[in-house]
């Protein structure tokens, strides 16, 4: 069975391109949130130039990679652990840690529950509707004892809700204090740079912050993430992780990630201003609600004279574009999110959009 038919929607992910045949080929993905100015330049040069490294196992300390990340965040790097995307690291920590409870701030990540073993309860405290899908910190902290552990994103997914840097050391102040570990799922937060918590991760035993490479440097195809936390930590989790995890390609382009001073801020710029070409271009559209966004993507409410999302995702998808219905994140037909892709991109949605509104 595939995964959006677990789910009973059209989609539990984004990024699924293979749609199989008899489909129609997707042109346009919008249901992956990947930067829409690529992935850095000389990846395949780089991977050319030490292709003979492959001849060997990978570096299992994935040393190189860990002392780039280190200065790139000002981080030890006795505080970082590279892994194989999200979903291993987020088994790990599951499996060290063994909280005594799990609790999530839905609409979050599927992955989240998806990963987490059958005997650890699940504790849901929801995000604010209301204020855009803000997590709810006093509740929180009031739900959270000695022993759980509050995992979320930041910003969140698929809201683009992003909580301020200082709320964020204050729920961990508050947590810390109730005997509880904070784990902050950062994958989007090189589009708020400002927010992040990443440097305070080693400070003490119970914050963890998980980053990802894959979306903000487009390689999702060669999976790469890493968290930061206490040295003790990571130590006890590197002797759980599956040996070689991160092959010798992921470590040799997320070196090459690096080099580019340049690639965060011009990203970060191009990013700003077709969100908002994009967003204002939604919100003309009849029925259309689209909610603040600190990510590379637009979380957008329907209502009437707009249809439900089922029915927008289908007529777009026969039409070779794929944006990510939100049904699996807990919000029925109501939700859609696009990514923000390039200015030309955004632009062909829109009016993709308005045609099919118009024939309605």
């Amino acid at each position: 069975m595939n995964s959006s038919a677990k789910s009973g929607w059209p989609q539990d992910h984004g990024g699924n391109i293979f749609t199989g045949a008899g489909e129609s080929p997707i042109l346009a993905d919008f249901s992956a949130s990947i930067n829409p100015l690529g992935h850095p330049e000389g990846l395949l040069e780089a991977l050319s130039e030490r292709w003979h490294e492959v001849l060997h196992y990978p570096d299992r300390e994935v040393s190189e990679l860990r002392r780039v990340l280190s200065k790139e965040y000002g981080i030890p790097v006795e505080h970082i652990l590279c892994g194989n995307g999200s979903a291993e690291l987020f088994e790990l920590v599951f499996q060290e840690i063994a909280p005594r409870r799990l609790i999530l701030s839905p609409p979050d990540f599927g992955l989240y529950r998806d990963r987490c073993p059958a005997n650890i309860e699940v504790i849901e405290v929801p995000r604010v509707e209301g204020e855009g899908f803000a997590i709810d910190t006093e509740a929180l902290i009031a739900e959270a004892r000695e022993g759980d552990m509050v995992l979320f994103s930041n910003p969140g997914n698929p809201s683009g809700a992003t909580v301020g840097r200082e709320e964020l050391i204050g729920l961990a102040k508050a947590l810390g204090e109730r005997g509880a570990f904070l784990a902050v799922d950062e994958a989007f937060i090189d589009y708020s740079p400002k927010e992040t918590v990443l440097h305070l991760a080693g400070e003490g035993q119970r914050l963890l912050v998980f980053r990802s490479l894959t979306k903000f440097y487009a390689i999702p195809g060669i999976r790469l993430g890493f968290l930061a936390a206490e040295a003790e930590l990571v130590k006890k989790l590197a002797g759980l992780q599956v040996p070689w995890s991160v092959s010798t390609v992921a470590q040799i382009c997320g070196v090459k990630c690096f080099e580019d001073d340049s690639w965060g801020p011009r990203s970060r710029e191009y990013l700003e201003r077709a969100r908002s070409k994009f967003r204002s271009a939604l919100e003309a559209i009849p029925g259309f609600t689209v909610l603040p966004s600190g990510a590379n993507f637009l979380l957008v409410k329907l209502a009437p004279p707009a249809p439900g999302a089922t029915s927008i995702y289908e007529r777009l998808k026969a039409s070779g574009t794929l944006v990510r219905h939100c049904g699996s994140f807990g919000l029925g037909d109501e939700y859609l999110r696009f990514a923000v892709r390039t200015v030309g991109e955004n632009a062909d949605l829109v009016r993709n959009l308005n045609k099919l509104m118009g024939a309605l």
